[in-house]
């Protein structure tokens, strides 16, 4: 059974005003929805300000103006009125699923209603929806990476459309006409299949969304060849899983988004299958739990996630808690100690700005009430602590000590959704941020390719203004529970080297870069929380316009081997090699509302060694 909570939910005052709420957004809709097959639905990447890349605002009452969340910017240029196109539709789509969770709990006939309104109102106009990859109109399924859709801009959404309407289905299968559903089959469901069956080419995360969509319309249609198609035919769910997800536990693409956004689309499936019946090989079940397990031990002790590759910025554990609840329903109870930590762990969850899923007041997911209302009341293992760990398979590690977190990103396992970010760092002390990874705001922002896909964006260093390899892995050379060191080639010809000790409130941090020929080797650190000025002897330069979004650059003039900065967390001893010249600089913070304090260390040569020991601040004192 995919759904049994009625009862539970309808006679439990926990749930009472999050239902309630569910019950004025729904209606509040439905009395605004109206769609029309002629809207061209647009690439939602787009949905971005271009000065700051701030997620425009979606509000249904304002079609054609478009807000930045950030600055207050308003766009009305036509190609955004398509992006809202494709927020609505969204919005249509998880508006079926709270009408449907609505009606299976109150039994209320206007909430199916609700529900036969949105679900037919495509299937009756699905015909007229032109085919479309983002922008280009009546174009090859395999125009663009994200493929064609109808509904939607790409074959991935509609996809995820697909998905999110047979949740809703199932949620009302009971009290739906036979033959009201056979039409809907026919008009909708059955047409997208056709359309999503040649997007499946290859093993990437917009498959395993087209598998998952394809194989959970086949269970509840009773459609034994597409339940084929997506776990046998080629590129199947399956075979997705075992060639896409590496023995880290984590999939191939190297981003923590898309490990989850992958991992959602499994999860999808798979809560389907366990309803309907379907064996899952066991391997897939041992994999597929593991990604769920691994996630925790890739997290910082504060449960924020490191950011590597393409993503969202400040995303956490609790940002995907809905799918551990989905998790709860394939797994059981070994699941629970997960839950239980994300849920009693403070802080506000990280939202996704792109196929949010539904989430009353950012606490309670729409998965927890579907999958797992009573989960806090049982009881769960103590979950294991966190320890050091190399990531072999996914070509990064974490260090941890009672002070620190330390992420290091070594190498690549691909181009998809890679950033130039070669021995790039993360660290936390104390549980706060001392430097992280940007990550990305929308891919059609300007801000994206602009500069968060920029290798100075990045803690790591450049040679010679350019961007690294994305597609060779680094190598592990020592590992232990408070050291490591890698190396890996960066550029042909360059060969970095980075190594990382923990000594209790101390870390060090050692970083040569060797050329074969002389270069001019920039080192970056980028400081989220700012470092005190007032003692430096700044003189302004006009250098580092190889580096967009680098402003503000001033000399820092010393003529000592080391150099001490220090801000609220910790000081900061940069031990000067001969040669060596400091520059103190403002970068673009995500999103770029704020600005943060960068420090360039540069040096010209065929070799450089850059030495950093970083000691956490007692009490904010020395």
């Amino acid at each position: 059974m995919y759904f049994e909570y009625q009862n539970y939910l309808k006679n439990n005052e926990n749930y009472h005003d999050m239902l309630t709420a569910m019950k004025q957004e729904t209606e509040y809709f439905m009395e605004r929805f109206k769609d029309d097959p002629r809207f061209l639905s647009g690439w939602g990447h787009g949905y971005f300000c271009n000065e700051d890349g701030g997620r425009l605002i979606y509000d249904i009452n304002k079609p054609y103006e478009h807000k930045c969340s950030i600055c207050g910017k308003v766009y009305s240029e036509f190609i955004y009125d398509s992006y809202f196109i494709t927020m609505f539709r969204n919005d249509a789509v998880v508006t079926a699923m709270k009408a449907a969770l609505l009606y299976a709990v109150y039994a209320e006939e206007k909430y199916l209603t609700f529900v036969k309104t949105i679900v037919g109102f495509y299937a009756d106009n699905y015909e007229h929806f032109a085919v479309h990859a983002k922008e280009k109109i009546n174009c090859n399924l395999n125009e663009d990476v994200g493929g064609a859709g109808k509904i939607m801009p790409q074959g991935l959404n509609e996809a995820i459309v697909a998905i999110r309407f047979i949740i809703a289905l199932e949620l009302v299968k009971d009290s739906l006409d036979t033959t009201w559903i056979q039409e809907v089959n026919e008009k909708l469901f059955a047409p997208m299949v056709k359309l999503l069956l040649p997007q499946k080419m290859h093993i990437h995360n917009i498959p395993v969304w087209i598998n998952s969509a394809i194989g959970s319309m086949g269970l509840f249609f009773q459609e034994e060849e597409w339940v084929k198609e997506a776990t046998k035919n080629p590129y199947h769910v399956y075979e997705q899983i075992r060639k896409g997800v590496t023995d880290s536990g984590f999939w191939y693409e190297g981003s923590i988004h898309y490990n989850f956004f992958a991992l959602e689309g499994l999860m999808s499936f798979l809560v389907f299958a366990k309803a309907y019946h379907l064996e899952i090989p066991a391997d897939i079940n041992e994999t597929v739990f593991h990604m769920l397990e691994a996630a925790y031990e890739y997290a910082f002790d504060n449960d924020l996630f490191p950011n590597p590759s393409d993503g969202w910025p400040n995303i956490s554990l609790k940002t995907y808690s809905y799918i551990y609840f989905m998790g709860y329903k394939v797994f059981g109870e070994k699941v629970l100690p997960f839950i239980k930590h994300i849920e009693n762990t403070p802080g506000e969850r990280g939202k996704l700005p792109l196929s949010e899923p539904y989430y009353y007041k950012n606490k309670i997911s729409l998965e927890r009430i579907l999958f797992g209302p009573d989960i806090m009341e049982l009881k769960a293992e103590e979950i294991k602590s966190r320890g050091s760990k190399n990531f072999s398979g996914s070509n990064c590690a974490i260090l941890r000590n009672n002070e620190f977190n330390v992420f290091l990103k070594y190498g690549h396992q691909t181009k998809s959704h890679a950033h130039p970010d070669k021995m790039n760092i993360e660290i936390m002390v104390g549980g706060k941020v001392l430097t992280k990874d940007l990550s990305n705001s929308g891919y059609a922002s300007k801000l994206c390719n602009g500069w968060h896909r920029t290798i100075a964006a990045h803690n790591t260093c450049v040679v010679n203004g350019m961007s690294t390899d994305i597609t060779k892995s680094g190598e592990v050379t020592q590992f232990s529970d408070n050291l490591i060191e890698a190396k890996a080639m960066a550029y042909e010809g360059v060969m970095y080297t980075r190594k990382f000790e923990l000594r209790d409130e101390t870390l060090l941090d050692s970083f040569l870069v060797s050329c074969e020929k002389s270069s001019v080797i920039d080192w970056f650190f980028h400081f989220e929380t700012p470092i005190e000025t007032e003692q430096l002897k700044l003189k302004e330069v006009n250098l580092f316009t190889e580096y967009p979004y680098v402003t503000k650059v001033s000399e820092i003039e010393t003529e000592e081997k080391t150099l001490i900065l220090k801000n609220d967390l910790v000081t900061m001893q940069l031990i000067l090699e001969e040669g060596v010249k400091v520059y103190f600089t403002k970068t673009y913070n995500n999103p770029a509302n704020t600005m943060r304090d960068t420090i360039i260390l540069r040096k010209e040569g065929k070799e450089a060694r850059f030495q950093n020991v970083i000691t956490k601040l007692k009490n904010g004192l020395n």
